[in-house]
This record gives structure tokens, sequence and C-alpha cells, in this order.
């Protein structure tokens, strides 16, 4: 018998778009973009496995229908956009396959604000961790991102934000709202790279340099696969990364591992002044989990040498190294024990 759902495989789709981000019209107005005169339209979030399987259905839907795949769906504000999207092509790669020869999640399209992404970036703001995760996470993982309110930002901090946005997201494509067209989405199938497209994440491949500058920002990874000493680290990062100290720290991002919870592989994440240390669900023990520090560093004006240097003197010596592991949790540990919902410094 014929699986209706793959039998739909031979019509010509428009697949599925997701549109997300700040401001509830800006993001009508994208979505009105993306629609084609026969798009059918859904609002879905603001939990991701729901608002995923929420698209799913409504594609199966279409598809055991006979209908042609052409949906466009905007995530209601604080969803989870990478959780998302992934979770939804996993799905509909593993239900309809590749009808069109690609994945019919074909873009993610964000719409941020200029004057917000200025805000948390540029302006020094450290208290607004979740605010600045959320549009970040918004950046790194679309395949369009559309930028609001431009001319409210002086043109020098708007080419800042430029440049970095390139380097954040080298595979997006960074539009004004005022510029975003039907034709922004022609080039398609995107979306399914979103995996492994973030800027750090290719920063932290083995194949890209560890210290690269293209003329405004500066890209710097460090490494080593000795734990930190939290005790040190907790120094370090109060002395190096104070504004202006090493220059102007942007946004990192990365793994860690402290010597005091070396069981565990932590995420490293700063945007502008704000960083988050959060547990991940990686054990440090199993050979396909990051060891030591892989922490990608984008800035202005880094004082590389300086960074490397500070950062060094955190991890483990030698003698703490052959001493007994059991006594590293006797180490000074200034960070509040790990949470599903992390620590913000």
């Amino acid at each position: 018998m014929t699986d209706p759902t793959r039998a739909s495989s031979s019509l010509r789709h428009r697949g599925v778009t997701i549109v997300a981000g700040q401001g509830a019209g800006p993001v009508d107005r994208a979505a009105d973009i993306a629609a084609g005169p026969d798009s059918h339209r859904v609002t879905v979030g603001p939990d991701a496995h729901a608002a995923a399987d929420a698209v799913h259905r409504l594609v199966l839907d279409r598809a055991r229908a006979g209908d042609r795949i052409d949906v466009v769906a905007t995530l209601e504000p604080g969803t989870p956009v990478r959780p998302t999207a992934l979770l939804l092509g996993a799905l509909l790669d593993s239900d309809l396959g590749h009808p069109s020869g690609e994945s019919l999640l074909q873009h993610v399209v964000a719409v941020v604000s200029a004057v917000d992404l200025a805000e948390l970036v540029l302006g020094g703001v450290d208290d607004r961790f979740l605010a600045a995760e959320h549009v970040i996470d918004l950046v790194e993982h679309a395949t369009v991102v559309a930028v609001a309110d431009t001319s409210a930002v002086p043109a020098g901090d708007l080419r800042v934000l430029e440049r970095l946005l390139a380097r954040l997201a080298p595979e997006t494509l960074v539009v004004s709202t005022a510029a975003l067209t039907h034709a922004s989405l022609s080039h398609r199938g995107g979306a399914a790279r979103l995996g492994g497209a973030a800027g750090w994440m290719q920063a932290l491949s083995d194949h890209t340099p560890d210290h690269h500058h293209d003329g405004a920002i500066t890209t710097f990874v460090y490494r080593d696969e000795r734990p930190f000493h939290p005790g040190r680290l907790g120094l370090a990062l109060e002395r190096t990364f104070a504004p202006g100290t090493v220059g102007t720290v942007l946004r990192s991002r990365g793994f860690t591992q402290f010597a005091t919870r070396s069981d565990r592989v932590g995420s490293w994440s700063s945007v502008g002044q704000m960083l988050s240390l959060d547990p991940t669900s990686a054990p440090s023990w199993h050979p396909d989990s990051p060891h030591g520090q892989q922490i990608a560093f984008f800035g202005l004006d880094l004082d590389v040498v300086t960074i490397r240097r500070d950062l060094d003197t955190c991890l483990l010596t030698d003698d703490e190294l052959l001493g007994d592991p059991a006594g590293w949790r006797d180490f000074a540990d200034p960070f509040p024990a790990w949470s599903e919902k992390g620590h913000r410094h």
C-alpha cells in the first residue's frame, strides 16, 4: 500500500517557512512578505515541542489530502527558534522525505530590532541576559535576518552591528526590514544547515583559524584540554573582562569544564557584558563530548595575548593535575550550583 504522505512527494512544494522575532508588527509584515497568495498561515508556540508538532501535523494533513505544501508559521514571542526549527526539520524529513530534492523546512526568518541589539551588545547592559540570549538565538539560527529600526541607530554602531552579524551568522542573509522582499527567500533549503551554521560553531571547527580579524571584528578561539580552577576563573572574569580591559567582547560562546564539576561539560555564553555558565547534558567522560575549554570570542580590538594569558592562569597547574581528582572538589568555587536555569555573571 502506498503511504499517502510519500505519494505527495511528486508535487512541487514551496515548503515551510518559520518567521520569528521582536515586535508583533514587524514580524507580521515579514510573514506577509514570506507568504504567497496560496500560503497557509499559522501561529504556534511558545513551547518548542508543541510548536514543531503543530506545524508538523498541519503539513501531514495537507500532504495526505494531496494539497501543495506551502506553510508560513509565525512563532509566538519567546518561542526558542533553534530547537523548534531542528525538531520540525527532523519530523518533516522523517515523514515526508525530500519531495523537491531538499528539506521541506526552507527558511527561518528572524526579525530583530537594531536599537535593542545595539543596547544589549554595545551598550554595556548587564541585567538582561535572557533578552540578549533570545535576540542572539534569533540571529544565529536563521537563514534570513531582517533588521528593524536601522535609522534609529548611529551609523557607526550600525556598521559594527552589520559586521558582527556577518560573523555570528556567516551563512545568513542580513537585510533591513525595508529591503526584505519575497525574492529574499528565493534561495531554498538553507534551513537544513541550521544545526551547525552559527558563527561560533564554525569558529570551533578544527578547520578554522583560531585568530581572525576582518578589519572590524576580531575572532579568537581559546582552546585547552585542562579544566578551569573556578576560583581563579572568577577573579579573571572580574579583572580581565572588565569593559575596555582587553577590548570589547561582543559575543563569546563555547564549552567549558570546571575542576570542581569535572563530570559535566559546561556551556559558556556571553552577550555584551552578560555571561552565562550553564550545565549541558553531556558527560565529560564521553568520547564525543567537548574536552576542557573551547570558547570562541568575537569583539572589537581584542587583546588576544592578554585574554589567552589570563585564561591560562585559570587552568589547573601540573601539580594540581597530578593530585587526587577527588580533592578538586575542595577548590574555591564562587559560582552558584548549576541548575537547568544556569548562572548569570
